[in-house]
């Protein structure tokens, strides 16, 4: 048990307090980082305080020649 245990589907903040000096890092696919970023936003959360890492397919490895250094 947990003080908050996870709910099913997708994530929604609509019901959750943010406080607006939060610092948000998150990880996973870009389909979900691009739902969770404007969430945050419109709950008041400034872009330059969410940080983020990608999770997904390694497109630079997928794609070699095309990659900049």
């Amino acid at each position: 048990p947990t003080l908050r245990p996870a709910k099913a589907g997708t994530m929604d903040l609509s019901g959750e307090d943010i406080p607006e000096n939060a610092v948000v890092f998150m990880c996973g696919p870009l389909p979900f980082m691009n739902a969770a970023r404007k969430a945050l936003i419109a709950k008041g959360v400034s872009p330059e305080r969410i940080h983020y890492e990608v999770f997904g397919p390694d497109l630079w490895a997928q794609n070699p020649d095309t990659a900049q250094d």
